[in-house]
């Protein structure tokens, strides 16, 4: 009896851990690129710092300018469509899992009214 219980009552958790664990993988993941896109924007605002400093007049400081504000624009989009197309995903696999959790209580909720 006790063990009936207890297997009812994992299996009752199963939606909800899976959910957790959708949830769990995909923040780390945001994290992982959250902490690639620092480093990168770290390394490249040192590298633009090491270039201005070199220059010896306004117009090479201003195109050494230009080129880094276009890599940075470029590094922030790519990250920005990364992190939508993650976050879409989850959001879409989390989606599945509620429609599947449904689909299965109405079913149970049907042969116990019969």
């Amino acid at each position: 009896m006790f063990d009936q219980i207890n297997e009812q009552f994992k299996e009752s958790l199963k939606p909800v851990t899976e959910l957790a664990t959708l949830n769990m993988t995909t923040l780390q993941s945001l994290a992982e690129k959250q902490n690639a896109l620092f480093t990168s924007l770290l390394a490249g605002g040192a590298s633009f710092a090491e270039t201005a400093s070199q220059q010896k007049d306004v117009m090479s400081l201003a195109e050494a300018q230009k080129a880094y504000l276009e890599t940075l624009q470029e590094t922030i989009t790519e990250s920005a469509k990364e992190t939508y197309t993650l976050v879409s995903g989850a959001q879409q696999k989390a989606g599945a899992m509620m429609k599947d959790i449904s689909e299965e209580v109405t079913s149970k909720l049907t042969a116990a009214a019969k």
